[in-house]
């Protein structure tokens, strides 16, 4: 998957996996603040090269090029506040970590840890699901590891697997 092609492999990567989808309106309204934000960020006052995506209709990605400009803290707060800002405005939690995106053949389901369980209890999920790896760092880590199995995730220490088939 080829994201944010205007920056490099090597890019900071941001990811925020909203609690629900984006109705196709919302979408359009996200992309436009999003390249607004983008396109004026700055750190100490100089402007970063940056760039922004939703994927899925539900996971947003924000990524800076750091070897155009490193990203201060300030710069990094001003994201977050964009996106607080975003969740309010559209009613989405985009902080709840506990959250797993996960690939179901064609289709995408958000499962918090209870939900997680209890589809690897009914059979749905089992250990090899495809899950969203929210802890990619940079844009080649993403594009080549976006979904990983979920015995990987992180979460998976913490759930229990059926050893019966």
């Amino acid at each position: 998957m080829e994201i944010l092609s205007n920056l490099p492999a090597n890019a900071r990567l941001w990811i925020y996996i909203a609690d629900r989808a984006f109705s196709n309106t919302e979408i359009d309204q996200v992309q436009l603040k999003l390249n607004t934000f983008t396109n004026s960020w700055t750190a100490h006052e100089v402007q970063l090269q940056a760039g922004a995506s939703i994927l899925w209709n539900q996971v947003v990605v924000i990524a800076v090029n750091e070897a155009f400009h490193g990203i201060s803290g300030c710069g990094i707060d001003k994201s977050v506040q964009l996106m607080k800002d975003l969740g309010k405005e559209l009613q989405v939690n985009f902080f709840n970590r506990f959250l797993a995106f996960v690939k179901l053949g064609d289709t995408y389901v958000t499962l918090d840890k209870l939900g997680l369980q209890q589809a690897i209890d009914k059979g749905e999920v089992d250990e090899n699901s495809l899950v969203l790896n929210p802890l990619a760092q940079t844009i080649g880590q993403f594009a080549e590891n976006n979904f990983i199995p979920l015995h990987s995730f992180w979460m998976a220490p913490q759930l229990k697997f059926s050893v019966e088939k």
